[in-house]
């Protein structure tokens, strides 16, 4: 056991070192060099620059202008998210009945970064279809978390066609011309998900709004590059899926093995 453990422990750090070399991958592909991003106790702001703007010291945080301008180094021209969205709408604000069989609902915990889990789906009872109203999910829309954990965002599977979704995420569907894939990606990047954390209102429960998604700054590569990039997150995502669920049954046969030891006895 304690072989085998140690086994997984392994798998489970390559497994980690293969997510967490993403975010670097992308940056590199996009030609986006990002200095050390850390917020300071202390900093200068002029007037001008809080004028008819919020008031929030976090905000004005020096790392976000830092973060701003190595975006605009891009390689890539930037621009908004709203150039190509097509459609934009929050999900449906329901009371909380399930059924065994019904319309499948998405919530919060089945959305993660570029993908979405379709473990635990809950049903909703058929009568409520006119409350759900226009908040059905279609193959290729794009979900964003707006409450919460603010941000996730994972494009929704031919699996998930026609489930409903709640109010704390919005959905919003693209254009042709890009890779909507790519866009997930790069707004689960550490850099979008820092301008996501800025632009959160609310103090107890920090959210983001439709205006807010809208103007989300997008490095727009050529689609060969968009496609590229896609391909070798998917990669490097099912190499570390396959390295956890063999981490997993490590410990399983492991397991087994012991057994078999202390029955034979």
């Amino acid at each position: 056991m304690q072989s085998a453990y140690k086994q997984k422990v392994e798998k489970e750090q390559k497994a980690e070192k293969l997510l967490n070399s993403i975010d670097d991958y992308i940056l590199d592909e996009l030609g986006i060099k990002i200095p050390e991003l850390k917020d300071k106790m202390c900093f200068a702001v002029n007037s001008d620059e809080v004028k008819n703007k919020r008031i929030n010291t976090f905000y004005y945080q020096p790392k976000f202008k830092d973060a701003e301008s190595s975006l605009k180094e891009s390689k890539y021209k930037v621009e908004p998210l709203k150039n190509y969205i097509i459609k934009i709408h929050y999900g449906a604000s329901l009371k909380n009945i399930y059924v065994e069989k019904g319309i499948p609902l998405l919530r919060i915990q089945n959305l993660k970064p570029n993908r979405l889990s379709l473990e635990d789906i809950v049903n909703l009872p058929e009568t409520m279809r006119k409350e759900v109203g226009n908040a059905f999910v279609n193959e290729g829309d794009i979900l964003i978390s707006r409450s919460g954990s603010v941000g996730i965002v994972a494009v929704v599977p031919k699996e998930a066609e026609g489930f409903a979704f709640g109010s704390f995420m919005i959905k919003f569907r693209l254009k042709k011309n890009i890779n909507k894939n790519y866009i997930s990606i790069w707004l689960n990047n550490e850099i979008a998900q820092l301008f996501t954390q800025r632009e959160k209102i609310g103090a107890i429960q920090g959210n983001i709004t439709i205006s807010t998604i809208e103007n989300f700054k997008i490095p727009v590569p050529p689609l060969e590059i968009q496609n590229k990039i896609v391909s070798e997150v998917k990669d490097r995502m099912t190499r570390a899926a396959k390295l956890k669920s063999e981490a997993q049954n490590i410990i399983e046969n492991a397991k087994k093995e012991v057994e078999k030891i202390i029955l034979s006895k």
